[in-house]
Order: C-alpha cells, then structure tokens, then sequence
C-alpha cells in the first residue's frame, strides 16, 4: 500500500519536472506560434483523453448517470467561471492569444495568474490518484496526459514572465511554486479524499475533475487557433486522444 502511494506522489514530481522542464526550455529555445499551436493541440487531446477514456469511466463506476453528469456539468462550470471572471486557470491552453497588450497586463497580475494556475494544478494531482490502490491502467493514461500538458504549461507560462521582464530565477521559483500544487493534490486525494470519503463522493470529485479537462480541451481547439490552423489543430488534438486511448488499450493488456 505504501509503495503504491508512494509512486502516486513520485508521478506528481514527475509532472512539476515535466512543466520545469518547459519553463527552461523557454530560455533558449525558440518555439513559433505554428509550434506552440502543435504542442498546445497535442496536449489538449491527451487532456480529453484522459477525461473521455479514463476519468469518466472511473467515475460511472461509483455513480449513476445524472450524477455523472452533475459532476462534468460542475468541472466544466467552474473552470469556465475561474476563467471568464478571474483568470484562465491554464496559461498553456490560450499561450497564442497573448499579445503585447496582454503580457503587459500579465505583469500586474501574476497574483491572480498564480492563484488559478495553482487551483488547475490542485486538481491535477487528485487526478493522478484515480484508480485508487489498486492502481488501475486508467491511472497510467492520466499521467500521461498530464505529463504532456505540463510542458507547455510550463513553457506558457515562463515565457508571459520573461515578457513580462521576470529574472529567470523568479520564473523557476514562481513555476515550481505553482506547480509544486500538484503534488499537494496527489498527497489530498491519497490520504484524505480516498481514505475519508465514500466511492460515490469521490466518483464525483473524479467527474467534476473530468469536467474541468473537458474545458480546458475545448477552449483551446475552439478558439483563435482552430481560426488559423484547422487542420494543425484538429490532426494534433487527435493524435493526442489516440495517444492517451492507445495507452490505456497497452496498459490494460499488460
């Protein structure tokens, strides 16, 4: 038992060094909008793939349909309102619609930026507990996929920073900060939400966390970037579900 929620809290690391290792490469490597378009599609699909193939069907397990609903319908709900009314909770998700005019506003804003990211990450690192201690294949298709989002999350967000003119050693300290609220989910959804909460509250914290990477999906293949680079998007967001499906199939078989 010990061993199993160690190596949940050992993958939540994982994640944070992945978006650390975002964050650095913003430094000396140079990625275009075409880039960044490809890389934010790719991991909103693993986002919705993890979600669609993984996260519900872990969820209808403990719930019945309306309360399955109710918790999508919830996740999706309050990300959209954390976003619209305070700050977009995933920088990664809308990095190629900043402009000059948003990086500047950026710089006076970082609390409110911290705060929600700090929130998206929080649900991240319950998300990667799914699966319970029997450590079900679907938990290998959630890491993945948040493994995959943490990299352009991290490099999202340095680079608003480095434009904002962040010193690189507050942007690694403000990444790993916000990021580290990940693990802080991991060590919740071990040791206190599946221990202290029944199947069926926790099948809907699971759906509710389902809702959210819905939204986040969605926002960013829907907006600007499907404008621009429709068949670039669509072909990465479904390489990225495929990837997350293909996954689960190999883990599954194992």
């Amino acid at each position: 038992m010990d061993q199993i929620y160690s190596g949940m809290v050992l993958r939540s690391v994982f994640v944070v060094i992945s978006a650390l290792v975002g964050a650095v490469s913003t430094f000396s490597i140079k990625i275009d909008h075409h880039k960044l378009c490809a890389l934010i599609s790719l991991s909103a699909g693993a986002l919705f793939g993890a979600a669609a193939f993984s996260i519900l069907p872990e969820a209808y397990e403990a719930l019945s349909v309306p309360e399955l609903l109710l918790g999508l319908a919830s996740g999706y709900l309050v990300f959209y309102l954390i976003s619209k009314y305070y700050f977009h909770v995933c920088p990664a998700c809308s990095a190629s619609h900043f402009d000059e005019q948003t990086t500047k506003r950026f710089s006076e804003i970082v609390l409110l930026m911290v705060t929600a990211l700090s929130f998206h990450s929080l649900f991240d690192g319950i998300a990667l507990t799914t699966g319970g201690e029997h450590m079900h294949f679907e938990s290998n298709s959630i890491f993945l996929a948040i493994l995959v989002h943490k990299f352009p999350e991290g490099l999202a967000l340095a680079s608003l920073m480095l434009g904002a003119a962040y010193s690189k050693k507050k942007i690694i300290t403000y990444v790993t900060l916000v990021e580290l609220t990940t693990v802080l989910g991991a060590v919740i959804g071990i040791y206190l939400l599946q221990s202290m909460i029944s199947p069926i509250v926790f099948g809907m914290i699971m759906a509710h966390i389902g809702g959210g990477f819905i939204f986040l999906a969605f926002h960013a293949v829907l907006g600007e970037m499907l404008k621009n680079h429709t068949k670039l998007v669509v072909t990465s967001f479904l390489i990225g579900a495929v990837l997350i499906l293909a996954t689960k199939f190999i883990a599954g078989s194992i």
